[in-house]
């Protein structure tokens, strides 16, 4: 029988944890085999630590593959969970190097780099794309310490190019818990932008926890920014409903009430923040169709401020 192959790029919190899943699904399987794709020119490997909701540690030895390996030519399949705005380099850099039936699965925050990676793909007709968005909860405690904080549902469907092969799909279903396949991922990824447009810009600028923003003092920035979201969705061929919008908002804001959103982290952190790819997402979209959005903007605008004082600090 052939071993399948599966690649995972990106060691933060989410990649270490899908890499994790899938690894402990694997190792119940002979067909299947799960490897992390490291920055390094050349392989090694390394010692994992997860820890999952019950508090259970697991010690993992994992193969990370370099990114000059001969073995990247044998995936047949790379999730890739890097930052958005990483995207577009890795994949000039990845593509050459992979099988010519290897299927892409992009999963990270926000929208925008499906546009580039639809582009890129053309060269590669064998190819398929997917796109992902999870609301799996995940904290990187060191380099190779990840913790399972929270179940949430993941979802995946097909953007372009070849479809996913059924084992891999059977595969990804048994490891992944609450996995849905979507016929039209585009909407979800919409539904999923709002919740990061409400969410993450608000608890940087105004420095809280998730679970503050269900407080009266936002209820209007809220909806402001969700229904500039919905008019530019629409403008797209998304319809999505403003009241079942807000709704989902503020049941993540009640869900993860105690969380420190990834933006404000990485503003915390003095790293580069995901918002051109939220917020700008939409700024970018309503340009093209002539619509003001001047919530999303703001929130744009004191992100990248935020970034530039943390860059002016560092130097």
């Amino acid at each position: 029988m052939t071993t399948q192959k599966i690649g995972v790029i990106g060691a933060g919190a989410i990649g270490q944890l899908m890499f994790n899943l899938i690894a402990t699904q694997a190792n119940s399987q002979t067909d299947t085999a799960v490897y992390l794709i490291g920055r390094e020119p050349s392989s090694h490997s390394s010692t994992l630590q997860f820890t999952d909701h019950s508090q259970s540690r697991l010690n993992r030895t994992v193969t990370v593959l370099g990114q000059n390996s001969s073995e990247l030519a044998e995936l047949d399949l790379v999730i890739i969970c890097v930052k958005a705005y990483q995207v577009n380099n890795l994949l000039c850099d990845l593509l050459p190097k992979l099988a010519c039936h290897c299927h892409l699965i992009l999963l990270h925050n926000g929208m925008g780099p499906h546009l580039n990676a639809a582009k890129h793909l053309c060269g590669y007709p064998k190819m398929g794309l997917s796109l992902a968005t999870t609301s799996q909860g995940a904290l990187r405690n060191a380099q190779w310490q990840v913790t399972h904080t929270g179940n949430g549902q993941t979802t995946i469907g097909h953007y372009q190019g070849q479809k996913l092969a059924t084992s891999l799909k059977d595969c990804l279903s048994q490891a992944i818990p609450e996995l849905i396949w979507h016929t039209d991922i585009i909407t979800a990824l919409w539904q999923k932008l709002i919740i990061n447009c409400a969410i993450n810009p608000l608890t940087t600028i105004f420095s809280c926890k998730n679970g503050q923003l269900a407080e009266d003092r936002f209820t209007k920035h809220i909806r402001k920014i969700v229904e500039e979201c919905i008019e530019v969705a629409k403008a797209d061929g998304i319809s999505l409903s403003l009241p079942a919008s807000l709704e989902m908002v503020y049941k993540v804001i009640t869900l993860t009430a105690n969380n420190i959103s990834s933006m404000y982290q990485d503003i915390l952190q003095q790293r580069k923040t995901e918002i051109d790819y939220i917020s700008g997402y939409v700024v970018e979209r309503a340009a093209q169709h002539q619509i003001a959005v001047p919530a999303n903007v703001n929130n744009q605008q004191s992100i990248k401020a935020l970034e530039n004082a943390n860059q002016s600090n560092a130097t």
